[in-house]
């Protein structure tokens, strides 16, 4: 049982040393190309064990941590996680030698230290078996991705996304690499506290972070919560970290600028993994909690049904963008939003449904399909945006002459992700699309018009891209085999599952508890339809029907164009409703503090030692007066009276003393008299009392 446990603690620790080999390697003055291989090492040891892990069969092993908080250091391997982790693995394998000839020397150790890095963390939130281990994870990956976007912080021109000197409601937008990286971790970072609050009311109802526990007791930790009246709100806080993570609208938006960095960044983490960690919470978490819902008379499903139609608005409307955008990553990152709502909502359709059984299987197997063909395609758009030196699809055409091969690999895994039969995303998307129908005709209806869509801007790319007439005269030539073998490779593989989907369908049944799954033929047949009236789209350039002329300059084509161009304005307007105002108020309080700083430090202090020196200046010159000048004036005037009195005459002398005698009578006569009439009364009334 502790076999596949330890493959999968071997293969997280082996993207751990990866990490930490490179930093020494670079500490040391090492080369280039030892600090690239030893990532490549790391991740290939890491692809090894995850694969046997795998093979093992299921299996965990934990150590205790911080018993008070019943935390163990856990990982698990069952169906689910064995499948994530060896398709996890092996693609950041293959995107690792391809970042050998693509990286190059700029900047070499810090991208094989995050890289590596990030592929452990991956692997780590996979395979964990306790909530704070996933969590560590989920922040490790985070970390690495903001470190990756970044990764050209000179912020050079050709890594912007968006067209620079554009601006809608007086916002930019164009994004550099460091602007890109801090949208990146603050818009998942708002997810991830929710989550974290979520994970708090798992610990203080169950006493327990094991996912282990949760999935066993969890019609107890429903109970209780349904209770108190915090199902709907747990589920909402427990499940926005995965609705960010996949950037689920509106935080789809840290997704499409985060294709400022290295194009293999963004087929590993923005295609193939990260995002993907979103969808595997929802496939890891939903069936258990769905299943105890429907005995709760359904409280808290409503809130997946929510999360369903959300992922719906971010399908539809990513692919959207997506058919008016130019720049060739940018397709393929609204394709990404897009691609991944499906996944959502196929997993929270199907379990407001009270089926999580199926989707789980629609998330689960186009969260495999998407992750090869969405890998080929961004690895193919790096191999052709160095050649063409321009991100704009309008700037390239006719490069299939030029890259015959990588037009191969971009036209199998596009075909796959128009879900053209019979290519793995034409198996996939429809089981999806069966789970998203469970939620109604309405739901069908918009997974059906975004197919139409993918496939009409997955046409529209490669015809710009490949097809068309070159704009300007171009020299490009096929990368190197170091490059070229993944996309190629991943290209076949996408056409490759399509044809063995038939046996591979109960496999992956059996990892989402769906024992007779049954694409339904009406959903195929429907499905089939909306991908070839996209893909038919051709027919429009081939007419020369498309692009329309001008089209910015025709009142409802022009403002219709925009409004899908500037992404339906959202970003614009989270600037203006949350980023500004929230900069505005950051800035007052800033001013407040400085104001109450001064006031206190300065204004308040200031005054005291004011008042002290006003005070002891007045004090030292009214001492200084009385002492140096009124004292001796006084001194002098008595002492001109008293050698006024010595005259010299005797008889005035003897006057003197005859005063004084008189003087002195009387006032021995006036003690006397006080004594004998007050004080001696008042000893005896003593002296009595005491007796």
């Amino acid at each position: 049982m502790e076999a596949a446990g330890l493959a999968a603690a071997a293969a997280v620790a082996s993207g751990y040393a990866a990490a930490f080999l490179a930093l020494v390697l670079t500490v040391l003055g090492a080369g280039w190309r030892t600090i690239a291989w030893t990532g490549v090492a790391g991740t290939a040891a890491a692809a090894a064990f995850s694969w046997l892990a795998l093979l093992q069969g299921e299996g965990r092993v934990a150590y205790p941590w911080v018993p008070g908080l019943g935390v163990d250091l856990a990982l698990r391997v069952d169906m689910l996680s064995g499948i994530v982790g060896a398709v996890v693995a092996t693609l950041s394998l293959l995107i690792a030698l391809y970042s050998v000839e693509y990286i190059g020397e700029w900047g070499a150790a810090r991208y094989w230290l995050f890289y590596s890095f990030f592929v452990a963390s991956m692997l780590l939130l996979v395979y964990a078996d306790d909530l704070v281990v996933m969590f560590i994870g989920w922040e490790g990956t985070g970390l690495a991705s903001w470190a990756l976007i970044s990764f050209y912080y000179d912020d050079r021109e050709e890594a912007w996304v968006g067209d620079p000197g554009r601006k809608r409601l007086g916002v930019p937008m164009w994004f550099t690499p460091t602007h890109s990286g801090l949208r990146a971790i603050s818009f998942t970072r708002v997810g991830d506290m929710a989550m974290l609050i979520g994970i708090g009311l798992v610990a203080a109802v169950l006493g327990s972070t094991s996912i282990s526990a949760m999935e066993e007791r969890a019609s107890w930790l429903l109970s209780e919560l349904n209770m108190r009246g915090l199902v709907a709100a747990w589920i909402a806080f427990f499940y926005l970290g995965a609705l960010a993570k996949s950037a689920q609208f509106p935080f789809h938006e840290w997704l499409v600028t985060a294709m400022t960095g290295p194009t293999s960044v963004s087929a590993l983490i923005h295609a193939a993994t990260m995002v993907k960690a979103g969808v595997y919470f929802a496939l890891r978490f939903t069936p258990a909690v769905a299943a105890e819902l429907a005995l709760l008379h359904g409280t808290g499903l409503g809130v997946y049904e929510a999360m369903a139609w959300i992922a719906l608005l971010t399908a539809f409307s990513t692919a959207s963008m997506a058919i008016v955008a130019r720049e060739l990553k940018l397709i393929l990152a609204f394709s990404t939003a897009s691609q991944l709502s499906y996944m959502m909502a196929a997993v929270f359709a199907a379990a407001a449904a009270g089926d999580p059984s199926l989707g789980s299987l629609g998330g689960l197997a186009h969260l495999v399909s998407h992750a090869v063909f969405k890998a080929a395609l961004f690895l193919a758009a790096g191999a052709v945006i160095h050649e063409v030196h321009s991100r704009y699809v309008t700037d390239m055409g006719g490069l299939r002459r030029y890259m015959p091969y990588t037009f191969a690999a971009m036209l199998l895994a596009g075909l796959s992700l128009a879900a053209l039969p019979p290519f793995s995303g034409w198996w996939t998307k429809d089981l999806a699309v069966q789970a998203i129908s469970l939620l109604g005709g309405r739901a069908s209806m918009v997974a059906l018009a975004t197919a139409v869509l993918t496939g009409f801007y997955t046409i529209r790319m490669l015809y710009y891209v490949f097809l068309a007439p070159p704009r300007r005269e171009l020299h490009a030539e096929e990368p190197g085999k170091l490059m070229l073998a993944p996309y190629l490779a991943l290209g076949v593989a996408s056409l490759g599952l399509g044809l063995v989907w038939p046996w591979l369908e109960h496999f992956f049944a059996e990892a989402a508890g769906a024992l007779h799954p049954e694409l339904k033929e009406h959903i195929a047949v429907y499905g089939t339809l909306a991908a070839v009236l996209g893909v038919s789209g051709i027919a429009l350039y081939a007419a020369r029907l498309l692009p329309l002329s001008r089209v910015e300059e025709k009142p409802l084509l022009g403002a219709l164009h925009g409004f899908l161009y500037d992404r339906w304005l959202v970003n614009p307007l989270l600037y203006r409703l949350v980023v500004y105002p929230g900069a505005g108020l950051s800035r007052a309080l800033a001013r407040l503090e400085s104001w109450l700083d001064l006031a206190v430090h300065q204004g308040i202090a200031g005054l005291g030692a004011r008042a002290v020196e006003v005070l002891s200046t007045r004090a030292e010159k009214q001492m200084d007066a009385e002492l140096h000048e009124a004292l001796p004036r006084r001194m002098a005037v008595l002492s001109a009276l008293v050698r006024r009195a010595q005259s010299g005459d005797v008889r005035l002398y003897l006057a003197y003393f005859m005063a004084g005698m008189v003087l002195a009578a009387t006032l021995s006569a006036v003690v006397i008299f006080f004594i004998a009439h007050t004080v001696a009364p008042a000893i005896e009334s003593v002296h009595v009392a005491g007796w």
